[in-house]
Formats: C-alpha cells, structure tokens, sequence
C-alpha cells in the first residue's frame, strides 16, 4: 500500500475526502459524485480556499465565530456564473455556517444539545483528559451507561432514519440491538485508542461543534492548508456515479467512503464493476462499513486484513470498519 499512487478517484460527499486526498502523493484525485449538489459544494470550498488565509477559511464554514458573507464577494469570484448564482440563492445556508448544514450534522448537534444537559461539565473533562487511560476510565464511568446505549438503539430504528431524519441509508440498518452493541464497542475502543480531542466526529456528536485546533480534517488543520491551497490544481470534479467509470479512468488509487451503506448488493456489485474497469494493475482502495457489510462481489478484489484492522483501530470517525486492500486486473 505504500508505493506511489498516480490517480487516486474519490467520491465527493461533502468534499472533505477529495481534499483531504490532496496531501497524498496522488498527482489527479478524480472526485466523483451522482449528486450535483455535492459537487457544487466542493466546488464553494474550493473558491474559499483559493483566497482566504486559514482563519477566514475556518470563518467562512461557520467553525469560528463571523459573519460568513463578509467573504462573499471575494469567492464568488473564483466560481463560474452557474455556482455563484446556486450559491446566490442558498446565503441563508452559507451565513449560517455551511460547516453544519448537510443532514447529519445537523441531527447531530441536536444530539449534542442532550448530552451536555446530561452529562454537563463531564464532557470538558472528557475533552481535557491528560492521557488515554483517564479518557478511557471518563468514558466507562461517565458516559457508557443504559441512557448512552438507549439512545443509540433508539437512533438505530429503520423507521427513525427514513421518515424522521429522511435518510435512505436507514433501509439497510440491521437489528437496533447489533447497531448498538457495534457503535457502542466502537465507542469504548477509540476512547483508549486516541484522544477525543482530536476527532471531528467525536468531537461533533458530543460537544456539537468542532474543537480547535486539532478536531478538523486533514485538509483544514493549519500545517496543512498551504499545502493544499498548492495543489487544488491536481483536482478534477466529475458528475459520475463510481458504476459509470470506464478503462480511460486508469487510476491506482479508490477511497470509496461507505457507499455500501446506501446499496442493495446489486448496484454494489455494479459499483465494483465501475471501479475494477478503472483500475490499474494492483490499485489499492479503501472503503468505509458502516451497518451494512455487504460481500465482496469478485475474487479480484482481495482485502488487506492486517491493515484493514490497523485502519479501523485509529480511524477518528470512530463508527466505521475499514476494509483495504488490492484490486489485480
């Protein structure tokens, strides 16, 4: 997995992971997404960071206290007259912070709102912690009780995720049991793995915002802003799904998210399809489980159980098993 990767393609999402691919060796990260919206998201993101320094950057988003259109003008500048107008036409979002405007975030600084009136001034303990025995010996006595793991077996109900929170992705959750003994093992494992401190996740869904310096994605940390500011060029945006992908694509390189979450086994193997197309010789790839381990639908596609493991262990988004491996064509 460490030789040097030429073409990396990604899904867009939020387009953290696209710029967060920046700082691998890659010298193309293809993004690639279905939806228009979340491409026309990376692309404001990467407007704003063509031209503002890391603290009007972390402004902008709505993770440091300001005004966000303050910034407007300067960014639309850098976008074509399709985005800016799309744009346009969403400041309410971008004034409110667009750092917490997708689904999820959302429900989870609502979540976050109950547990500080629960848990109080344990959570600042829990964030202070000098080392991980004390986070861990917080954790199990402070926080991983029955109303920790009720409301996670409440959460978990299909019905909760499709007609509360409209997520689509709640069809394919297993027993709200299995979703809370998983999450909740998973849980107790990165509270003695690494510092919640330093997770956007944890740090998210506990505290209901991110906590600086050190609670934000690679991209975004400020030893690594420049260097990402440098390499927006090797970007390239395109408005695919990964079971679109052709020969011509010829990447070594997939970080595929947890896009098996929101499959049927059927178009998962159509996505595989896309992607083996695409591979070169011996591509690597990472891919995100989150609740719905579907199998792997062709022997080409051989998993690196060692790494995987390691990858799961200190991945700070603390709800996901990580399957890495090789693709041989």
């Amino acid at each position: 997995m460490a030789n040097s990767v030429e073409r990396m393609v990604c899904i867009t999402g939020s387009g953290t992971r696209p710029l967060d691919m920046l700082l691998s060796n890659a010298e193309t990260v293809i993004s690639v997404d279905m939806n228009p919206v979340q491409n026309a998201l990376l692309r404001l993101k990467i407007a704003a960071i063509r031209c503002l320094d890391h603290h009007e950057m972390l402004t902008f988003l709505g993770i440091l206290p300001g005004d966000p259109l303050e910034y407007w003008d300067k960014i639309r500048q850098h976008l074509s007259e399709d985005h800016a107008t799309f744009w346009t036409l969403k400041r309410r979002q971008i004034q409110g912070g667009i750092w917490y405007a997708g689904l999820w975030e959302r429900v989870l600084r609502k979540g976050a709102c109950g547990t500080r009136l629960i848990r109080g001034r344990r959570i600042d303990a829990l964030f202070n912690a000098h080392d991980l025995d004390e986070q861990a010996k917080i954790w199990a006595q402070h926080f991983d009780d029955w109303i920790w793991r009720l409301s996670i077996r409440t959460l978990g109900r299909p019905w909760i995720w499709t007609r509360v929170i409209g997520e689509p992705g709640g069809a394919f959750l297993p027993k709200p049991q299995h979703v809370e003994a998983r999450l909740a093992g998973a849980f107790t494992r990165a509270s003695s793995t690494f510092l919640f401190r330093n997770s956007d996740f944890a740090s998210l869904i506990l505290r209901g915002h991110s906590a600086l310096p050190n609670a934000l994605p690679l991209h975004l940390l400020a030893e690594n802003y420049e260097t990402v500011q440098a390499r927006l060029e090797r970007l390239e945006i395109r408005l695919t799904g990964l079971h679109q992908l052709d020969r011509c694509t010829n990447a070594d390189g997939f970080s595929l998210s947890d896009f098996g979450s929101y499959t049927s086994p059927r178009t998962y193997a159509q996505a595989w399809d896309g992607v083996l197309r695409a591979a070169r010789p011996n591509a690597c790839f990472v891919e995100r489980i989150f609740m719905n381990p579907l199998a792997l639908p062709d022997d080409r596609i051989e998993i690196d159980h060692p790494l995987s493991d390691q990858l799961t262990k200190h991945d700070r988004a603390i709800i996901y098993d990580i399957r890495a491996g090789r693709i041989t064509t």
